[in-house]
């Protein structure tokens, strides 16, 4: 990895691997946020911004991170580098895909990125916490002209909206098997619960 590229940019530690399942349902969805971000810095064209990703790979083999990082377009830690365990430890990683977010000024800004991009996707640049309470904010807005009960054609039972103050809180979305936290739609009799975005509402 470059050091000099990395200066004065909010940089994303993406520790993930090939073998895991999530990370590659998670890794596209990643590619196409990082590249809108990085078209958005663009046409900005502020010198001052900047957004990075740095691999920290959990392949378990060069040939498997080989394969791996080729789809990716941003930059990586050596296969086997020891500042990788190091990393891990330093950011308490417990399971991958696990997208931690350092600031312009080197301090952590968040290890929850993941689930940030799930949420808000290139929205959630920078992924500070005054950026996430504006995003939450709108999302409050936004889900006053949301239903209380939908009929949803991925389940059987009818779905009530439901939120961290309200029945809610973090959950395994069923449709995308991607976390969500704040607004969801849940099944009160067997748990179903989705994102919003990812209710197929039947009308009729």
């Amino acid at each position: 990895v470059p050091v000099a590229s990395l200066v004065g940019k909010t940089i994303g530690l993406y520790f993930s691997a090939g073998w895991c399942v999530p990370c590659t349902k998670f890794t596209p969805k990643l590619i196409s946020v990082y590249q809108k971000i990085k078209q958005e810095l663009a046409e900005k064209q502020d010198d001052e911004e900047g957004f990075e990703i740095v691999l920290v790979s959990n392949d378990r083999d060069q040939e498997s991170f080989d394969s791996y990082y080729n789809t990716m377009p941003w930059l990586a830690l050596p296969f086997g580098d020891p500042e990788i365990k190091n990393l891990a430890r330093h950011f308490d990683v417990q399971g991958i895909p696990c997208l931690v977010i350092i600031g312009p000024n080197g301090k952590t800004i968040t290890i929850h990125g993941r689930n940030l991009i799930n949420l808000y996707q290139e929205n959630a640049y920078p992924f500070t916490a005054t950026k996430v309470e504006q995003l939450e904010k709108q999302l409050e807005e936004e889900a006053k002209d949301l239903p209380n009960l939908v009929q949803h054609e991925g389940h059987h039972h009818g779905l009530n909206l439901v939120s961290d103050g309200n029945g809610g809180g973090p959950f395994i979305c069923c449709v995308c098997d991607e976390q969500g936290s704040n607004w969801a739609y849940q099944c009160l009799q067997c748990g179903y619960e989705v994102h919003p975005k990812c209710v197929t509402a039947i009308h009729g």
